[in-house]
């Protein structure tokens, strides 16, 4: 479905010009603002607990917010066109109204019973993504930085990606929305409409690597002769390797093929843009 809801959003929604595909170190340095949606937990009471022998109560309220991103994505601008990047902080030169992906030294407030700001840290149990306080240098999204401000955090803004933007979803977002409401939630069309309505900021945000797995009769020779050229040629694309049975099974980074158009200074590859998929989770 993801990949659904993109043929759909470019073949009848897609603005000229607008979103780019971004390898390389731009890539990487941006998709370090990728964090993903906070998701904090808390434990709800209504009063009991400070009022143990009175037995007062207190009406609670919960609130859902229906379809998050898709409704940052019909209503607030993105990233569009090409980053230009930059050195040094540019809020000297365009005082507030600066827009992208900045690298800056980040200070949260201790006394912040809160912190909104997340950034990934490598524990023993791998990397874990945590809104801490204190300070650290990171890449964040200049629209979570101006709401950050907000609650006491600082930023030294050392280097970043200046980014032009547009509200570019709105159509196809509104579509899909109606075209839910359409029909009751026991249909299945109501069900399709609202997966293609919520799956197309995630295809933004998919990493430029999958992997590749190959299977090998070990009683063919013509599979043993292939499967040793790959692992001398491949080496470095070879992430495991084991034998099940009579088979050999190897699995490969596969590297996606991208085409360099120098007259109109686009790549073609994947449909990929992760200043898409950041700004979204940042809204």
């Amino acid at each position: 479905l993801p990949s659904l809801a993109m043929r759909i959003f470019k073949a009848h929604y897609l603005p000229k010009d607008t979103i780019y595909q971004i390898l390389g170190k731009v890539e990487s340095d941006i998709r370090e603002a990728y964090t993903g949606g906070a998701v904090d937990v808390y434990i709800p009471h209504n009063g009991a607990f400070n009022n143990f022998f009175t037995q007062s109560r207190y009406k609670l309220y919960y609130y859902d917010c229906n379809s998050m991103y898709p409704a940052v994505m019909s209503m607030m601008p993105l990233p569009v066109g090409k980053p230009i990047a930059f050195e040094g902080d540019i809020r000297k030169v365009e005082a507030d109204n600066a827009y992208g992906f900045f690298y800056c030294k980040i200070s949260c407030p201790t006394h912040l019973h809160a912190p909104i700001l997340q950034q990934r840290v490598k524990t023993e149990s791998g990397i874990r993504t945590i809104a801490g306080v204190g300070t650290w240098e990171g890449w964040v999204f200049s629209e979570e930085m101006y709401n950050a401000e907000r609650f006491g955090y600082t930023f030294e803004i050392i280097r970043g990606y200046k980014f032009n933007k547009k509200v570019i979803f709105k159509e196809y977002v509104e579509k899909m929305y109606e075209l839910r409401k359409s029909y009751p939630k026991s249909h299945p069309l109501n069900l399709i409409a609202k997966l293609l309505m919520n799956s197309l900021y995630g295809k933004f945000g998919m990493k430029a690597e999958s992997t590749v797995v190959e299977i090998y009769d070990k009683t063919n020779a013509h599979d043993l002769i292939y499967l040793n050229y790959k692992k001398d040629t491949l080496s470095e694309r070879v992430q495991d390797f084991y034998p099940i049975d009579d088979r050999f099974i190897i699995l490969l980074k596969n590297v996606h093929q991208f085409s360099y158009n120098e007259d109109l200074d686009l790549y073609h590859g994947i449909d990929v843009s992760i200043p898409i998929a950041a700004a979204v989770t940042g809204g």
